[in-house]
């Protein structure tokens, strides 16, 4: 009788091995498994991350406590959000209603900068406001020519959403002027109507207050109220 060769028989063998994806697919498929295997289930041993060996329903109470850590992180920080989102919005309709009140000039720029003082508690704010006859309105809002403005914040022009983040060193000194060293990150609204009107730039210390990824879309209802009441109190300043 002729011997079988024993490079088929160890090829035979290691084909039938069983994957480790291959018992993972079974017991996904028959998750009944263990209910007819509980002394399987005791006697089964899985090691833990500190080195001590569990059972498998240790391991999966463990799991279970991990994940439900997980999701009670999750919701937190969804719960800090939308309360962070809602304090946004309160402060941006505070201001918009107050603009919105204002008879003058003077309380028009009296509410924009008590909402940056007081309710978004900014270390520094500019309105930059574009015209052909450059000049200095108040001690935060400045006419200049837009062609001028271009040689040192074009990109902010040019941007159609809020910029929010770290500004360039020669941005953020055109913008906030000698306030500059107290910003650590800002916030820069376009404010447009039908062409570019100016831009509206706020200022924190904290390097995280304005960052790029946060929600923009309060603020922008305030870049849209000052896009139509500028032009109206600007005209009133000088007559």
């Amino acid at each position: 009788m002729n011997k079988p060769d024993p490079k088929t028989k160890r090829a035979r063998i290691k084909k039938e091995q069983i994957t480790d994806a291959q018992v993972a697919d079974y017991l996904l498929k028959h998750r009944e498994f263990f209910k007819s295997q509980e002394k399987l289930l005791l006697e089964m041993d899985l090691p833990h991350v500190n080195g001590k060996a569990i059972s498998l329903v240790e391991r999966q109470v463990s799991l279970l406590r991990e994940r439900n850590v997980s999701t009670r992180k999750k919701l937190d920080e969804f719960v800090a959000s939308a309360k962070r989102n809602n304090e946004i919005f309160e402060k941006c309709r505070k201001l918009i209603l107050a603009l919105i009140d204002a008879e003058d000039p003077d309380q028009f720029f009296a509410a924009l900068e008590n909402s940056f003082k007081k309710d978004f508690h900014c270390d520094a704010y500019s309105l930059i406001i574009f015209s052909d006859t450059p000049h200095q309105i108040n001690h935060f809002t400045t006419s200049v020519s837009e062609m001028a403005a271009k040689d040192y914040i074009g990109s902010l022009i040019r941007a159609k959403q809020p910029t929010l983040g770290v500004l360039r060193p020669s941005e953020q000194d055109f913008l906030f002027r000698h306030q500059s060293s107290k910003v650590g990150s800002a916030a820069v609204l376009s404010v447009r109507k039908n062409r570019q009107i100016a831009l509206l730039a706020i200022g924190s210390e904290d390097a995280n207050y304005f960052k790029a990824g946060m929600g923009t879309v309060f603020i922008g209802f305030v870049a849209d109220t000052l896009a139509k009441l500028i032009p109206r109190h600007i005209y009133l300043k000088h007559q």
